[in-house]
């Protein structure tokens, strides 16, 4: 038992270092310069490396609709894990339910804090004793469209809990998805 309090001081304090992220949206357009409405997969600018995004980079619902989304690690060489926090327009969208994929995440996770009267899921934790390389998924969020209009849905790392890979920090990329309700 002494051994795994070790490992997981360890760990924690190996997940709270900090360091600088760099950061990437993107956004689909018509031709016309309103959003896309079809549900189109990720794309990531020509910078390489690890980035975490949702499922999709546009998504067209209808008022009153649920909606899943997932959280993506994509392209990661190996990461112990980190943590995030998701931002959303709670006057357009509400969160039901957070998962962290448990399969994958399998040292300690937690599905973070819903706020959806600030439009926030904070400190959503996930971390592999292992460690996890290439494309994996972080979590599974459903969602409710509350009311019509457009929402951005953005990730951003813990600063409690940032990213980390072989014992050092990582840098990530985070990409914006929005959400359009009808």
């Amino acid at each position: 038992m002494n051994h795994y309090k070790k490992s997981f001081s360890a760990a924690a304090v190996l997940l709270s270092s900090l360091f600088l992220i760099s950061c990437d949206q993107t956004s689909d357009q018509q031709a016309d310069g309103s959003p896309s409405t079809q549900e189109t997969a990720v794309t990531v600018s020509a910078q390489s490396g690890s980035y975490v995004s949702m499922s999709n980079t546009n998504v067209s619902v209808e008022d009153g609709e649920l909606f899943t989304l997932q959280v993506l690690a994509n392209d990661f060489s190996t990461s112990e894990g980190g943590a995030i926090t998701l931002h959303f327009n709670p006057e357009l969208l509400q969160v039901i339910s957070v998962n962290v994929d448990s399969s994958v995440w399998d040292f300690v996770s937690k599905n973070g804090q819903i706020d959806n009267a600030k439009g926030s899921i904070s400190d959503i934790l996930f971390s592999s004793y292992k460690g996890v390389s290439d494309d994996a998924v972080i979590a599974t969020i459903d969602f409710k469209a509350v009311n019509s209009g457009s929402s951005n849905v953005t990730i951003e790392e813990s600063e409690a809990n940032p990213f980390a890979s072989n014992g050092e920090a990582m840098t990530v990329t985070f990409v914006t998805t929005n959400v359009t309700s009808n």
